[in-house]
């Protein structure tokens, strides 16, 4: 009988070792807990002088939502330097009965972009002295009073200026040459009379009586802006102003409710930054927005007071 009991035991023992389970594939069990073994990750090793690397970390991006901001404004209170700069820029505001001085006709280069010095060919409504300079323009967004839908007038982006060299070519048609580009030029474009514009301009808050109105549109087609944005303003020279004025902007919140009676609760206008002309049409004008505590938004109310 001895053995049989031997052989049991040596078998016993070696099954205990696991060598019995690494033969036939099963998983192997540590010492003091039963089931599968979990390897624990090893923390890798650090030599003398160097530094364990960093551990990782998931980062969640924060969104800001705010007014979004083309320039920065100085608020070093060279206020009139920049809407000297942005008067140089050249856009202008036509009225509603507006009527252009003609358009451009044709060019001979047809395959190249139009470049300063290039003669075109320009159609003309009226009859121009030779040596007259022109402005290239495209219409713009309409504008329109928020609160009537009144038609204020349209925006004209300038797109260069061009000169009557005097060489008519037929009843309504004219040579003429580019004298300066501000933008992508093309057959088609419209012209204006040159218009002088003022090169000074200083802020001031002067006015001859109180004047009133509202945001009418963002120059960059947005709907809603902050401080650096240029915006057109419902106040002209019908209104009796001048460039530099500084306007303030009030905005009024959308109603609330009471959460005690559930009526709603209207709340008036209430200031959150200002506004200063620099370019003024007959019934509106482009300002540039001052430091804003809340977004500027089309319909927000301008006053001199």
């Amino acid at each position: 009988m001895r053995p049989v009991w031997l052989y049991r035991g040596l078998v016993g023992a070696w099954l205990l070792c696991g060598a019995g389970p690494a033969l036939f594939g099963l998983p192997m069990a540590g010492a003091d807990e039963p089931g599968p073994v979990r390897h624990t990750p090893v923390a890798p090793v650090v030599r003398s002088g160097q530094s364990a690397p960093p551990a990782r970390q998931t980062v969640t991006p924060t969104v800001q939502i705010g007014p979004a901001v083309r320039q920065a404004v100085d608020q070093s209170g060279d206020l009139g330097r920049l809407l000297q700069q942005r008067l140089r820029d050249g856009n202008h505001i036509l009225p509603p009965d507006w009527s252009d001085q003609g358009h451009i006709q044709g060019r001979w280069l047809a395959q190249t972009l139009i470049r300063p010095g290039e003669e075109l060919l320009v159609h003309l409504a009226q009859p121009v002295a030779p040596g007259s300079l022109l402005l290239i323009y495209r219409p713009g967004a309409l504008l329109t009073d928020p609160a009537t839908g009144e038609n204020i007038g349209r925006v004209a982006h300038t797109l260069g200026r061009l000169r009557i060299t005097g060489d008519r070519v037929d009843q309504a048609s004219w040579r003429a040459q580019v004298m300066t580009i501000q933008g992508d030029v093309q057959v088609g474009d419209r012209l204006l009379r040159d218009q002088e514009m003022t090169t000074t301009v200083q802020p001031h808050t002067r006015v001859p009586v109180p004047v009133r109105g509202r945001i009418l549109a963002f120059a960059d087609g947005v709907e809603m802006g902050g401080a650096g944005q240029v915006v057109v303003v419902g106040v002209g020279r019908r209104d009796r102003v001048s460039p530099g004025l500084v306007l303030t902007i009030h905005h009024t919140p959308p109603p609330g409710i009471d959460p005690v009676n559930g009526q709603a609760v209207r709340a008036g206008p209430y200031p959150i930054g200002s506004a200063a002309l620099f370019l003024i049409g007959e019934r509106a004008s482009f300002a540039l927005l001052g430091p804003t505590i809340h977004p500027v938004v089309r319909g927000d109310e301008v006053a001199s007071y």
